[in-house]
């Protein structure tokens, strides 16, 4: 593969960041604006680029067999994912605020911003559409079992199946309605796109503004953090490695699978986070030194890949 295209998607990420930093320590981004940003994203841009997401999808003979492959996999991929962060937290002694951060860090990786360049960068275009497939999955769990996360108080206990109706749920549906009916949208339809790509840059700032919070390097020293990293960018794409390298899957449906499992922690951490009132400081260190790090890690579990 290109590894300088893989380091070039990451870098730009961090460009992006480091820019939400300097605009918020310039006061350019105030955290009315930081809190209006994240309204936007939450009720706005990401459920949109759910839509833009589905719609897509081009079906043919040729792939229909391994979407629904795909499809199966994928939700059981982040299953696997909740039952490590239900195991490996259990007896964490954290507040619970910074615990459901910590649990929806662990299971939901920025599949979306470096996911679909990554993959587009190493395999053919037909990968694309499990990568899509993919991020619709992920946005499923994010909008059903994540927001529970947050939503929940300290008393409240199961899923509250309201709750479930909401920006991310209705614009799935939305989504795949449009998809089946294949109306003719239009230029409604290229402004779906841009807004849907909206969501990464207004992620990346928001992330960077939420730094300027961090003192030094001595956010380092928190251990909790130090367990993220190693379970989120090695722990969990290597056990599922283990575990559907048996199956004799096909391999890019296999490497598909592991290399989103290894991407660092999704930013919408840190949006959730800011709007619920948990730990968003947390969130935002996580989300830097997860990114920071998949600039090595990345290519490591690709390389790991290729020699299976």
């Amino acid at each position: 593969m290109d590894f300088a295209v893989l380091i070039n998607q990451i870098l730009v990420l961090f460009t992006i960041i480091i820019l939400g930093y300097i605009l918020r320590k310039r006061e350019i981004i105030t955290e009315e604006i930081s809190n209006g940003f994240s309204l936007i994203l939450i009720q706005v841009t990401m459920p949109i680029l759910i839509i833009d997401s589905i719609l897509r999808i081009e079906l043919n003979r040729n792939v229909i067999r391994n979407l629904a492959i795909v499809t199966v996999l994928t939700f059981l991929s982040y299953l696997f994912a909740i039952l490590i962060s239900l195991v490996f937290t259990k007896k964490m002694k954290l507040a619970r605020d910074k615990k459901d951060v910590f649990k929806f860090l662990l299971i939901f990786p920025n599949v979306g911003y470096m996911g679909i360049p990554i993959v587009r960068a190493i395999f053919p275009a037909e990968a694309v559409i499990y990568t899509i497939i993919n991020n619709i999955v992920y946005n499923i769990y994010v909008w059903t079992y994540g927001i529970q996360l947050f939503q929940n108080n300290r008393t409240e206990k199961g899923l509250h199946w309201k709750k479930l109706i909401n920006q991310g749920t209705i614009a799935l549906f939305a989504g795949f309605l449009l998809l089946l009916l294949h109306l003719p949208l239009g230029p409604i339809r290229g402004a779906i796109t841009i807004v849907g790509e909206m969501t990464f840059p207004l992620s990346m700032l928001i992330t960077g503004s939420s730094l300027v919070h961090i003192k030094g390097f001595s956010f380092l020293k928190d251990k909790y953090l130090h367990y993220q990293m190693i379970l989120k960018l090695f722990i969990i794409p290597l056990l599922a490695l283990l575990i559907l390298y048996p199956l004799h899957l096909p391999k890019m449906i296999r490497d598909i699978l592991v290399i989103m499992l290894a991407m660092p922690c999704g930013a919408n951490t840190v949006i959730f986070a800011e709007k619920y009132n948990s730990d968003k400081l947390f969130a935002s260190k996580a989300v830097f030194f997860s990114t920071l790090l998949s600039v090595f890690t990345i290519p490591l579990i690709i390389y790991l890949l290729n020699l299976l």
